[in-house]
């Protein structure tokens, strides 16, 4: 691949070796991401595996080419329309669209497996549900890396929809990302999830991209569904402008804004623009809620610089 000389430098960057230039950690123009992205690679596992083992080149080398995995062929296949003309009407609308039977439940059901697995626990006993585990942040779990996951990532309506909504000329590029492990609450374990909120700067005008998950296991409203404002991207610059003083614009979000449930089923993929205010919620049905985030996000567009 050509995506070395990225990959050295964030290796230079991080562990201060080689004389790098500039700053710590991960380059402004995204390019060390996109070439981890590029090999199957999360950014978390690099810079876990960077800054904790500060490894030699050489070390870093082979642990690039051991995590590498190889796209399959139709990851590239040339881009066709899937998105009817009355789900861009929704998406325009609301901000947001699932795509019904995205993935094969086949599929959902391995990735299931492979949560399983990683966590050393099982379906049938529910006590393992709650056991600690090093990979646990809160509903979060740093699992990104099996064949499983990888085969999700790679399903071309998925893609297809992406690229439709950016437009068939922007580039864009797969992430590598988590997945996560809802429990239902019991008296003694409570949702360990993050209220309403944005993964993004509120700065505005905030650049149009796109988030996504995936469903893997059956999921109403009730059983931890994902929550949302609907239309919200076309209010939340005159939104911000009537804040309160004193309170922040997150904080307010928390206490003024009112979610909806999107439902699905195992297979199911929602695609949402990034200024949607949004969350997961507590899990009152009778088995884990499991998740599988996947994004695309275009190859020039810059988030704001300023925090708010």
């Amino acid at each position: 691949m050509d995506d070395w000389p990225h990959l050295h430098q964030l290796w230079q960057r991080c562990t201060g070796q080689g004389g790098a230039p500039g700053a710590d950690g991960l380059a402004r123009d995204n390019g060390d991401i996109k070439a981890l992205y590029a090999r199957g690679i999360s950014m978390e596992d690099a810079l876990h595996f960077l800054y904790q083992q500060r490894p030699t080149l050489q070390a870093y080398t082979d642990w690039i080419a051991a995590r590498t995995r190889p796209r399959p062929a139709h990851a590239s296949s040339p881009h066709e329309d899937v998105l009817s003309a009355a789900e861009l009407r929704h998406f325009e609308e609301h901000g947001y669209l699932v795509l019904r039977g995205a993935v094969p439940r086949a599929q959902c059901a391995a990735a299931q497996a492979a949560i399983w697995d990683y966590l050393g626990a099982s379906p049938d006993e529910p006590a393992s549900w709650y056991r600690l585990h090093p990979g646990k942040r809160g509903l979060m779990l740093q699992f990104s890396d099996h064949p499983a996951l990888e085969a999700n990532r790679h399903v071309a309506r998925i893609r297809h929809a992406y690229q439709q909504l950016y437009g068939a000329g922007t580039s864009i590029y797969a992430s590598i990302d988590k997945v996560s492990f809802n429990a239902p609450e019991t008296p003694q374990h409570r949702f360990l999830g993050s209220a309403l909120h944005w993964d993004v700067s509120l700065q505005q005008p905030i650049p149009f991209k796109l988030q996504g998950m995936l469903y893997l296991s059956d999921c109403p409203a009730q059983h931890g569904a994902f929550h949302c404002v609907p239309g919200f991207q076309r209010h939340i610059a005159g939104w911000m402008q009537q804040v309160p003083p004193g309170a922040t614009p997150r904080e307010w979000a928390i206490h003024s804004l009112q979610p909806v449930p999107v439902e699905g089923q195992a297979g199911d993929f929602i695609i949402w623009h990034q200024a949607l205010p949004h969350c997961a919620t507590p899990n009152r049905g009778p088995a884990p809620r499991m998740v599988q985030y996947l994004t695309y996000h275009p190859e020039h567009c810059q988030d704001q610089d300023v925090w708010i």
